[in-house]
């Protein structure tokens, strides 16, 4: 056996996976997430700020200590939206590597969504033979429409939560304009989703809708009320529209100071998980679903099974 580790340095949140592997299968060492925010002003500033990149720098030192500890032999490391748009973003790469010795890969829209479909079919229990899986990012949302676990039509749109909360959560808790605001802009951009809207809603009971990434993991959490993440909980929950709707409502008449209490809501996600709700909801609403199952594997698994079994 040998060990192997997968990094996701993406807009919001880095993330990293460890494991044991036997190959074609693979047991979880460890896992560890940090936000970093990187993507923090790259709405209008185009690049990756320095505070932002001293902070991801210093996690992915303490990811490549662990690394270190757990005598991984082989290392998988990607980096997602904000590095692909950022004027900089070859030089974070570059520093990455300088400071720890890893080498990152930048995915494009397309890899990331072919990647994260594998890592979400490996843990969803209940799908159907047509699913719709989403994988709502800090910097852009993937959908990959499948049928028989093959990807048959792949998007990737320019809707991410943290430009989202940047550019309409400028009041603290937010005014009802700008929540307006939000919902529609949201609309408006899930307009343009290339996948033929027929496809799904005039086959609807025949489509599963996953959902994926942190976004979708936090709002099952605070569904549940969990004041400790447990992955077990959160693969295969059902989060419905009108639960999403509550939180949704819930959150917007918040102070940001007192989202940090509820149990469920990750520390660091309180000023993007209200346009990360609107997302969901808006998603819900276009295609008709009433629910979404939750997958708490994504990307990091799917590089790690891409890697045992390329090209399958």
């Amino acid at each position: 056996m040998s060990r192997v580790a997968s990094l996701d340095l993406g807009t919001h949140t880095f993330r990293l996976l460890i494991a044991e592997v036997s190959p074609p299968c693979f047991s979880t060492l460890h896992t560890e997430r940090a936000i970093t925010r990187l993507g923090e002003g790259l709405l209008h500033q185009k690049s990756i700020n320095p505070r932002a990149m001293e902070r991801g720098l210093e996690v992915v030192q303490h990811f490549a200590q662990l690394i270190k500890h757990h005598n991984v032999d082989n290392v998988y490391a990607v980096a997602t939206s904000v590095v692909r748009e950022a004027h900089n973003g070859g030089e974070f790469i570059d520093r990455v590597y300088e400071h720890t010795g890893i080498m990152v890969r930048i995915l494009s829209g397309f890899e990331e969504a072919l990647l994260t479909l594998r890592g979400v079919l490996s843990v969803v229990e209940s799908k159907t033979e047509k699913c719709l899986v989403c994988d709502i990012g800090g910097g852009s949302t993937e959908f990959v429409l499948t049928e028989d676990s093959t990807p048959i039509h792949i998007v990737s749109l320019n809707l991410g939560v943290v430009h989202l909360a940047e550019r309409y959560l400028t009041a603290d808790p937010p005014d009802t304009t700008n929540l307006l605001l939000l919902r529609n802009t949201i609309r408006e951009i899930l307009q343009h989703i290339a996948i033929p809207q027929e496809m799904i809603t005039h086959h609807l009971a025949h489509y599963t809708l996953i959902g994926t990434a942190g976004t979708v993991t936090t709002l099952a959490a605070m569904a549940q009320k969990l004041k400790r993440y447990e992955p077990s909980k959160i693969n295969n929950y059902c989060l419905t529209r009108e639960t999403t709707e509550a939180i949704f409502n819930h959150l917007s008449h918040l102070p940001y100071a007192e989202r940090r209490g509820i149990p469920g809501l990750e520390k660091g996600r309180e000023g993007v998980i209200i346009p990360g709700a609107a997302v969901v909801l808006e998603i819900l609403e276009l295609f008709g679903f009433a629910q979404l199952t939750v997958s708490d594997a994504g990307l990091l698994e799917g590089i790690i099974l891409d890697a045992l079994a390329p090209g399958e």
